[in-house]
């Protein structure tokens, strides 16, 4: 049996829970499918009043109270997932992960905006659509 993988996209947002579900109810219907959640942190530069050490420790705090919400979910219905995280650039990096990984589709939510600018995807959505050579989804 061939596993597909598919990568999420993550970031706590209620978009990204959204994407979560909606990969959740293709794996229940296609136990093919293998869910791979990525949380990518923007870089931040060293200096003399910000070491290292604090920027590692801020990516992990940052990291966990994205994924934490999405943890939550995927205790309540029951599925395993590999997650990472990884720092850079969000879109290029997303990209780069799931061709790292070999998978067949991206899952992105969109950023959360009101009114009529919730017709516009978020700019991470756009530049991993233009990168990538794979299939997007993009759940609103």
């Amino acid at each position: 049996m061939t596993v597909q993988k598919t990568l999420i996209a993550v970031d706590g947002s209620s978009n990204s829970l959204r994407a979560v579900a909606y990969a959740a109810r293709r794996v229940r219907a296609d136990p093919k499918l293998r869910i791979l959640l990525l949380n990518v942190q923007s870089p931040l530069p060293a200096s003399t009043f910000v070491t290292r050490t604090m920027i590692k420790a801020h990516h992990a705090l940052q990291s966990k109270s994205a994924m934490e919400p999405v943890r939550k979910v995927l205790a309540r219905i029951d599925l395993n997932t590999d997650n990472y995280v990884r720092i850079g650039e969000p879109a290029r990096t997303i990209v780069e992960f799931a061709r790292e990984k070999r998978c067949g589709e991206i899952v992105m939510g969109t950023r959360g905006l009101g009114g009529l600018k919730r017709l516009l995807l978020g700019s991470v959505a756009t530049k991993v659509i233009h990168l990538a050579r794979i299939p997007i989804t993009v759940v609103p």
